[in-house]
């Protein structure tokens, strides 16, 4: 018997309700415990589904953080839009530093991201397939998109653009537990000089 066969088999409706709860509850055990510490087993008994159904909605535990956390960004590029709609007549590099700025303060609002290390997103690229995480840094660079959907022009091509404030996500995550005065000047320091050498004046 195909594996597909022995998978169980739900409605529409029973499929949404389903990956609706797996999302919450995985969200919330994850942001908890993390990545490494949470077992399909416990996010499958929180969402009160057998241990089977999980594999009917996604391969591994991985790929479903990584949805939550796409997820996640994706909420946070709706706000980015809104908020460069209402202070697109500023000048380019100001426009880019407040944006980066309001993403910063937005952060309290998701957990996950905040709590998705250097390490965890190690674990996540040996898991993930490479086309997912293509895919990913797609999503990236259309949230530099919307920067230049608002007049904003870089001096480098969209994907090194992307990968250099990737970068300083990743400093982000690694001065969370700095103070609070330090983190801030620090990414200060790196936001300027990134926009000085990437945005047109």
């Amino acid at each position: 018997m195909q594996l597909e066969d022995s998978m169980p088999k739900f409605s529409k409706h029973e499929k949404q309700l389903i990956s609706q709860k797996l999302l919450t509850v995985a969200e919330k055990l994850f942001c908890e415990y993390g990545l490494k510490k949470v077992t399909v087993a416990e996010i499958t008994k929180a969402a009160a589904i057998a241990k089977g159904s999980f594999y009917a909605f996604y391969p591994n535990k991985e790929e479903l953080y990584f949805h939550i956390l796409v997820n996640c960004q994706k909420d946070m590029w709706q706000k980015m839009d809104c908020y460069l709609k209402q202070n697109h007549m500023l000048k380019q590099r100001e426009l880019v530093k407040k944006t980066m700025i309001y993403l910063f303060e937005l952060l309290p609002q998701y957990p996950l991201i905040k709590k998705t290390d250097s390490e965890t997103m190690a674990v996540l690229f040996r898991k993930l397939p490479s086309k997912v995480i293509e895919n990913h840094s797609s999503e990236d660079a259309e949230a530099l998109n919307l920067f230049m959907d608002y007049g904003v022009r870089f001096t480098q091509p969209i994907d090194v653009v992307t990968k250099a404030f990737q970068a300083l996500y990743g400093v982000i995550i690694l001065l969370e537990k700095e103070d609070e005065g330090l983190r801030w000047q620090v990414l200060t320091v790196m936001m300027n000089g990134l926009i000085n050498e990437l945005v047109e004046e």
